[in-house]
């Protein structure tokens, strides 16, 4: 972290002595360990980098790291170009437009802020006994399945109550 002409700069620190290109790795660990890690990395770039300079190095040196240690170039590109797409910000990838990243940055915090009110207000119907929680067996089918059952039964025999109803827009 620097204060360069009034203005907060920051961005990931490399000791030099720790040799480059590595991963924390276990073994026994699924892809989608792996691509979450990816995906907390690159957000982690976003949260320490102040400049879009600094977010693409540390970007393309995530690529890189992946790739020096086995991950398949497909895996990469499909993984970073998901973390772009899930914020609606295809261009950003290889943009290097400060407004843009700033706004991005900016929205990512918003994000973040929302994420911890409403874990605060779950939390609370928690407290307070009014969360269901329920169970899902996978031996019972497909998860997308038992979603749609769900939303089904859930509609038919709640459809008129006035707190369990789902609002109609």
């Amino acid at each position: 972290v620097q204060n360069q002409n009034g203005n907060l700069f920051s961005r990931i620190y490399r000791h030099p002595l720790i040799q480059g290109y590595s991963l924390p790795y276990e073994v026994g660990h699924a892809k989608l360990v792996h691509s979450d890690s990816l995906r907390s990395v690159l957000i982690r770039a976003v949260c320490y980098c102040s400049s879009v300079e600094d977010f693409n190095l540390e970007r393309i040196c995530l690529e890189l790291t992946c790739l020096t240690n086995g991950y398949p170039l497909r895996f990469v590109e499909t993984h970073v170009q998901h973390f772009f797409n899930f914020f609606h910000l295809h261009p950003m990838r290889y943009s290097k437009d400060r407004i843009m990243y700033n706004k991005f940055r900016h929205n990512w915090f918003n994000y973040i802020k929302m994420r911890h009110e409403l874990s605060d207000q779950l939390q609370q119907f928690d407290d307070e006994g009014q969360l269901i929680h329920l169970n899902y067996l996978y031996e019972y089918g497909a998860r997308c399945q038992f979603n749609e059952q769900f939303h089904r039964i859930w509609s038919e025999y709640f459809n008129q109550h006035p707190n369990l109803s789902i609002p109609k827009c």
